[in-house]
């Protein structure tokens, strides 16, 4: 896989105007980049990139919930990095690794020049009971959390993953350990708990709100959309225990929308979309029949829940914002759901559920960076002051003024090196037919083939 050639700094961008989304904007700047780093105004401006006078310049988007593919002879980490930087994501929040090797395939890539985004990882699941996933740790109890916490911590994760089969009494030690050791804590409200029980610092999914009896089977499905017990009472009931503990949501309604895709499966398999991702994904894993067991079957009931579960999110998201919930624009690995592309969809859905969008630009920039650029050692993560990371996206126009992140993109600015939008969607169509080569679908139908027989996809 070859990966498109970025410029490197120092370089000026003339006469730009910076958006700092839903805060400030800024007409007529010169901003300098050196190195990784905005350059503050007296530096050096070295190049002058006359192509890009009058643009507009926001942060790069993060996604704060994602999984990296793992270590493949597919490539598809590679693959999955490109998508997420021709998309304008600059940084991710990796929500587990699923059999621990993604995270170093990441490394090695960006380390070998391969364009990527910044990473905050959580490594292991933390569970009871049912193993789901390769890469997960046991918890037998509360008195185990700080060695937990520890090891995450000394392998360079900045997250736990709280997981499923835990109680309150885990949940809540490995909260304190977590804090203890400048860590936060992401993750699932385990199936026989409700949101107000587990008390997760930040919730995923939206797990948790229907009420546990109401569920037809402990699978990630009936869990995303077995709404039917949940009313306005209940939304309320959520609102006011998130703000009276400060919890905050990665809602992935993304992940929900696109769910619907199964009421035409071969109208979705084939839509732009889908056709991004190698074929195993469309003809094997998430197909219908033969894929993931957890999504064979759905009919059109099942699709109508879920249509259902999807307004009702949406209402619940409207009122988390217009409360002061901390909200983030995450996208999760479920079927439809492409890297990059993902963030787009989720950053709509937002508007739809009556944020408005310079504040959804402001959640998916500044917002997320001010929880992750901490830890990563970037407190100014999300911003265009001089001495934050040059992680920017180039706009002819100013797209805070609505949510389709890909209208008007003309760079994207990651670490300092600048890709133009045409080499990036050049290396997108290159990467998507090398793909589609014989040899690579037949190592993707081998592999999907061992990932069905030996992985429990119930999630």
């Amino acid at each position: 896989m070859t990966p498109p050639r970025p410029l490197t700094g120092p370089f000026t961008l003339p006469d730009v105007t910076l958006v700092q989304p839903a805060e400030s904007s800024t007409p007529h700047t010169a901003l300098r980049v050196r190195g990784d780093r905005i350059a503050a105004a007296g530096d050096d401006g070295g190049r002058v990139l006359e192509q890009y006078r009058g643009a507009h310049v926001v942060p790069g988007l993060v996604d704060m919930h994602t999984h990296m593919p793992p270590r493949s002879p597919l490539r598809l980490t590679e693959s999955v990095l490109l998508l997420n930087i021709a998309h304008g994501v600059t940084t991710v929040r990796d929500a587990g690794d699923a059999d621990g090797t993604s995270g170093r395939a990441a490394r090695e890539a960006m380390e070998g020049g391969h364009p990527g985004p910044r990473m905050s990882t959580a490594g292991s699941f933390v569970t009871r009971g049912r193993t789901r996933w390769p890469n997960s740790v046991q918890m037998s109890g509360p008195g185990q959390a700080a060695e937990i916490v520890a090891r995450a911590a000394d392998g360079g994760h900045r997250w736990i993953k709280s997981y499923e089969g835990l109680d309150t009494s885990d949940i809540a030690a490995l909260v304190t350990a977590a804090e203890r050791r400048g860590l936060g804590v992401l993750g699932h409200v385990p199936t026989t708990l409700r949101h107000e029980q587990a008390l997760l610092p930040d919730a995923q999914h939206l797990f948790g709100v229907p009420d546990p009896a109401d569920l037809g089977a402990d699978t990630v499905l009936c869990r995303a959309t077995d709404w039917q017990g949940v009313t306005d009472r209940r939304l309320d009931e959520v609102v006011r225990h998130s703000l009276a503990h400060g919890l905050a949501h990665t809602p992935t309604l993304v992940a929900t929308e696109a769910l619907l895709g199964y009421r035409d499966y071969e109208s979705a398999r084939s839509a732009p979309p889908a056709g991004m991702l190698p074929p195993l994904y469309t003809d094997r894993l998430w197909h219908p029949q033969r894929g993931f067991p957890v999504y064979r079957g759905i009919d059109g009931d099942r699709v109508d829940r879920v249509a259902h579960s999807l307004r009702l999110k949406l209402r619940l998201v409207g009122l988390m914002h217009s409360a002061g919930v901390d909200l983030h624009i995450g996208t999760d690995s479920q079927p439809f759901t492409v890297p990059g592309h993902a963030v787009h969809a989720e950053m709509r859905l937002f508007e739809r559920a009556g944020v408005p969008a310079p504040e959804v630009w402001r959640i998916a920039t500044r917002g997320a960076g001010q929880v992750l650029g901490p830890g990563l050692g970037e407190p100014a993560l999300g911003t265009l002051a001089p001495g934050a990371p040059a992680d920017l996206l180039v706009y002819r126009g100013d797209p805070t003024s609505r949510t389709d992140p890909s209208e008007g993109l003309e760079a994207v600015v990651s670490r300092g090196r600048l890709y133009a939008r045409a080499d990036l969607e050049a290396a997108l169509e290159a990467d998507r037919q090398r793909l589609r080569r014989p040899l690579p679908v037949l190592l993707g139908r081998i592999g999907s083939a061992r990932v069905l027989r030996t992985t429990d996809f119930s999630f």
